[in-house]
């Protein structure tokens, strides 16, 4: 029989192993869960809680592209309780289940306390007969809603960061017109509103032989509209483009979001002082084969990723509990060489349609118009 528990729907029992419970629901978004947790009596058995702990922790440092995330898991709760998404395709809470069961018998007090994360038995010391199955726990499994984060927090960051960034801005002008005496600093990185960069003249055409490439890129208006996620800036939304020195491309953000260039990588940074997406590239080494790409695309957060127009773009996506976190790989073929370029997103749920699709979107389409002008 269907329950609601939580904030999961359909909750059903699926299968029992002594303390252990595995029900099977759905979350508040409609996505299929499996939900594993701890019988009521076992939960205040500290060498069992321990023991799941560890095992959360065994599946979060062994997981692999086969593996279906884990969505939430609370070990601090009065019931223990890890979320994970049920895909056909993927092996799920099952796993974590059945490496409990090597690790100690299903029912009863464990005989030795709960294992370290670095040398945990493999099997049981000496075999023993398998404990018989538990009937269903009662009363039903009782998993607390996600708790809201606290908005003080991000307050006092944001203030803390514009402070911050007054106190470098002024330091850096006092420094630079003792220094420099007036010239310009190309180095820093060219921010500009989409409609001035746009707007501006052509420069003049210089004789053969002078032209040299720009040291910042310019946004190109031309893109081709792709899209991983959500949807992209339109005409009229309020823009900054964001020009680093010697990228190959620039991209749009909001205007009120802050942007700082470490090793090739943008790190762009909303009001609220916690969501960011980083932009990085870098050029492949030797030919970039099918090989070579999978081991940079392994390297992303959030796996696994899925591939779209074979192979040369790569996306995932979570949503935890009032989270939005993605990843985005893009390979292009200048002709020259192959660049690989990456945005990762960790933003709040409400800023995941207005501010964290299009930046993406964005860097997907002025990245591959890079491809499109050699062709």
């Amino acid at each position: 029989m269907s329950r609601t528990v939580g904030p999961y729907k359909d909750v059903a029992t699926a299968r029992v192993e002594g303390a252990y419970e595995l029900c099977e629901g759905a979350d508040e978004t409609g996505r299929p869960v499996q939900i594993l947790t701890l019988g009521s009596a076992s939960s205040k058995d500290p060498a069992r809680r321990g023991l799941l702990s560890d095992t959360v922790a065994w599946a979060y440092a062994t997981a692999g592209p086969d593996d279906a995330p884990i969505l939430v898991a609370d070990l601090e709760a009065e019931q223990p309780y890890v979320v994970v998404l049920r895909d056909p395709r993927m092996r799920g809470a099952d796993r974590i289940m059945d490496r409990l069961l090597t690790l100690g018998p299903a029912t009863g007090p464990l005989p030795v306390g709960p294992p370290s994360h670095s040398n945990r038995p493999q099997a049981p010391a000496s075999p023993a007969a398998p404990a018989p199955s538990a009937p269903p726990m009662s009363p039903p499994v009782a998993i607390p809603p996600p708790k809201k984060r606290s908005q003080l927090k991000p307050i006092l960051i944001g203030v803390a960061s514009v402070l911050a960034m007054i106190a470098l801005v002024v330091g850096g002008w006092i420094i630079w017109s003792t220094l420099a005496g007036g010239d310009s600093d190309s180095s820093a990185p060219a921010v500009e509103s989409a409609d001035e960069q746009s707007s501006a003249a052509a420069p003049e055409e210089s004789s053969a032989g002078d032209a040299e490439a720009p040291p910042f890129p310019e946004w190109n208006p031309d893109t081709e509209g792709m899209s991983v996620a959500g949807s992209s800036f339109e005409e009229g939304d309020e823009t900054t483009v964001v020009s680093m020195e010697g990228w190959p491309f620039a991209f749009l953000v909001p205007p009120d979001y802050e942007c700082r260039e470490v090793d090739r990588t943008a790190d762009c940074t909303a009001p609220d002082g916690q969501s960011t997406v980083l932009v990085s590239w870098s050029a492949c080494e030797a030919e970039c084969d099918d090989d070579a790409r999978e081991g940079l695309q392994e390297e992303l957060p959030y796996q696994p990723l899925q591939v779209y127009e074979n192979g040369d773009i790569g996306f995932s996506v979570r949503e935890p509990p009032g989270e939005w976190k993605a990843s985005l790989s893009v390979f292009v073929d200048t002709g020259d060489q192959v660049l690989h370029v990456t945005a990762v997103a960790s933003m709040d749920a409400d800023l995941a349609e207005t501010d964290a699709q299009p930046i993406l979107n964005d860097v997907l389409n002025q990245s591959k118009l890079l491809e499109d002008s050699e062709e």
